[in-house]
C-alpha cells in the first residue's frame, strides 16, 4: 500500500515529477497524464473500486453540462437533483448502511426482531468521503453559476481524482483547481523549496509526533482506561488532541507539497487551531476546507448566508454539525462529537446575542482572551474523547476513570508529558518562526537541501514504528 510515509510514495512523487514537467507545456497530454497516474496511485493505495470514482465522476460531468445548457431554475434544479440523489445515495450505501442496518438491529431486538442477519457487510472505498464532496460541491457550484462546467472529461476526472489529496483531502473547489490545470505552469527554486520544506515538516508531524504519541501513550489508555490514572487519562487527552493536529496538519502539508511541485497552489487548511478563542474561531482554523465546505454546502442551505431567525440558525449550525460528524464515520462517538460541536456553537451565539444586549465587549481584557482560549481548548478536548473512542460505552470508560481523580504517574514519564506541552505550546510560536525557518531552507543551495533532507530522512526512520500507522483521515 502507497502511504505518504514510506518510500514508495516518493519514488512514485519523483518519477511523476520530472514525467510531468517533460510534458508539461502540451497541456491536453498533462491533463491526461495526471488523471492516469492519479488513477494508478489510487489503485496503488487500495482503492479497489476504482470504478465507482469514475462512475460518479462521469454522472456528475454530464449532469452539470446539462444543467449549463437551459437558464430555466426547474431544469437546473432536475440535474441538480439527479447528482445529489445519486452522489449522497452511493456514499450512504458504501459508508452507512452497515451503521443504519446495526443500529435498526439494536433498536428492534427487544421486540424480538433480529435483522443482524441482514447486515451486507460493505467496505467503503479509501477516500469516498473526500471525492464524493469534492464532486457535491462542483455540481452545487455550477448550479449556483459560481462556476463554470469542466471544459472537457478528463479534465473533471484529474480534479476529483488528483492524487496528493483523494485519499484524506483537504477538500478542494473547482473553481480554484481547474482553471489550475490548463494555466501556464512555472515551477521556481523558491517554490519547490517551499514544497520540500512542507513535505519535510509533514514528515516530522507524522511520524515524530503523531505516532510517538499514538504509540507510547493515547491508545493504550483509549483501550484500557482502567489501567491507568486520572493524570494519566488526561494526559492522553491532551496527548491526542496533539497527535491528531499533527496528524491530519502533517498530512495536508505534504499534500499541499506534493501538488506545489506539479505547479498547484492550494489554500491552507490549519492555522494553529489551539490558539482559537472561541468555538466559531476554532472551526476558522481547524480542517479549514471541510469546516468551509459544510458552511457552504449544509449551513447556508439550512439558515441562508444571513439567518435572521434564531430557532433556525441554531437548528442549522446543530444539523451541520451533525452531517460533519457522520461525515467522520459511521458510529455513534462521531454523532456524539458532531452533537457536541453542533451545540457548542449555538451556545456560542447564544451568548454572543447575551452579551449584546448587556453591552459587554467580546474579550475586553487579555485574561478574558485567555480564559476565553483555555475553556474553548478544553471543551474541544472533551469531544475528541468521543471521536477517538471506538464505542460511546469506551468514552464512558475514559469519562468514568478520569473522574476518579487518582493520581499515579508511573506509565507517564517527565519526558513525554514535556513533549506533549511543548508540543501545544508551539501552537503559541509567532507566525514568523516559521517563515524564518521556511525562507532559510529555501535559501539554501541545492546541496544542502538535500543534505538536510537525507538527515531528517535517516532521523524519521530511526524513531519510525516498525508497523506501518495509517493517517488518521484516511480511515473517512
Amino acid at each position: 500500500m502507497m502511504l505518504f510515509t514510506n518510500g514508495t510514495y516518493y519514488v512514485f512523487l519523483i518519477a511523476v515529477f520530472f514525467a510531468y514537467w517533460a510534458i508539461a507545456k502540451r497541456v491536453r497530454l498533462r491533463i491526461v497524464f495526471l488523471l492516469f497516474v492519479s488513477c494508478l496511485f489510487y489503485l496503488a493505495i487500495g482503492g479497489r473500486p476504482l470504478l465507482l470514482l469514475l462512475a460518479i465522476s462521469a454522472i456528475d460531468f454530464t449532469t452539470t453540462r446539462l444543467m449549463n445548457r437551459y437558464d430555466d431554475r426547474t431544469s437546473r434544479r432536475r440535474f441538480l437533483l439527479a447528482s445529489l440523489t445519486i452522489d449522497i445515495s452511493v456514499l450512504c450505501v458504501f459508508k452507512y448502511a452497515n451503521f443504519f442496518i446495526e443500529s435498526a438491529s439494536t433498536a428492534a431486538s427487544p421486540f424480538g426482531f433480529a435483522l443482524s442477519s441482514w447486515r451486507p457487510n460493505i467496505v467503503a472505498p479509501i477516500g469516498i468521503s473526500f471525492f464524493i464532496f469534492q464532486s457535491l460541491a462542483y455540481v452545487i457550484d455550477v448550479y449556483r453559476k459560481d462556476t463554470e462546467p469542466a471544459r472537457s472529461y478528463a479534465d473533471y476526472l484529474a480534479f476529483v481524482s488528483f492524487f496528493p489529496t483523494i485519499v484524506a483531502g483537504p477538500i478542494l473547489r473547482a473553481k480554484h483547481l481547474l482553471p489550475q490545470l490548463r494555466a501556464r505552469l512555472a515551477l521556481d527554486s523558491a517554490t519547490g523549496g517551499q514544497a520540500l520544506f512542507l513535505i519535510a515538516l509533514g514528515l516530522i508531524k507524522k511520524i515524530a509526533i503523531a505516532d510517538y504519541l499514538s504509540a507510547n501513550l493515547v491508545d493504550r489508555v483509549f483501550d484500557f482506561p482502567e489501567r491507568f490514572s486520572s493524570l494519566e487519562v488526561l494526559a492522553a487527552i491532551y496527548g491526542y488532541a496533539l497527535q491528531i493536529y499533527a496528524d491530519f496538519s502533517g498530512y495536508s502539508d505534504i499534500a499541499i507539497g506534493s501538488a506545489m511541485l506539479l505547479g498547484f497552489k492550494m489554500p491552507v487548511n490549519f492555522n494553529a487551531p489551539y490558539r482559537a478563542v472561541d468555538l466559531p474561531d476554532f472551526w476558522r482554523r481547524w480542517h479549514i476546507s471541510l469546516s468551509t465546505w459544510l458552511r457552504d454546502y449544509v449551513f447556508f442551505a439550512i439558515s441562508g448566508p444571513r439567518a435572521r431567525n434564531v430557532t433556525v440558525l441554531y437548528c442549522g449550525l446543530v444539523v451541520t454539525m451533525l452531517v460533519g460528524g457522520l461525515w467522520h464515520g459511521a458510529a455513534w462517538t462521531f454523532v456524539l462529537w458532531g452533537l457536541l460541536h453542533g451545540v457548542g456553537l449555538a451556545a456560542t451565539r447564544a451568548w454572543a446575542g447575551v452579551r449584546k444586549r448587556l453591552g459587554i465587549t467580546k474579550h475586553n481584557t487579555r485574561w478574558a482572551r485567555l480564559a476565553s482560549t483555555v475553556i474553548t481548548f478544553h471543551f474541544v478536548c472533551f469531544a475528541w474523547i468521543f471521536f477517538r473512542a471506538d464505542t460511546v460505552s469506551g468514552a464512558v470508560g475514559v469519562l468514568r476513570q478520569l473522574l476518579t481523580l487518582s493520581i499515579d504517574t508511573s506509565n507517564l514519564g517527565l519526558s513525554l508529558a514535556l513533549f506533549i506541552m511543548g508540543g501545544l505550546a508551539a501552537q503559541w510560536l509567532p507566525d514568523g518562526l516559521f517563515r524564518i525557518a521556511l525562507n532559510g531552507f529555501v535559501r539554501l543551495p541545492a546541496p544542502a537541501q538535500a543534505c538536510v533532507l537525507f538527515v531528517l530522512a535517516l532521523g524519521l526512520y530511526s524513531v519510525a514504528s516498525s508497523d506501518v500507522v495509517p493517517f488518521i483521515y484516511s480511515r473517512f
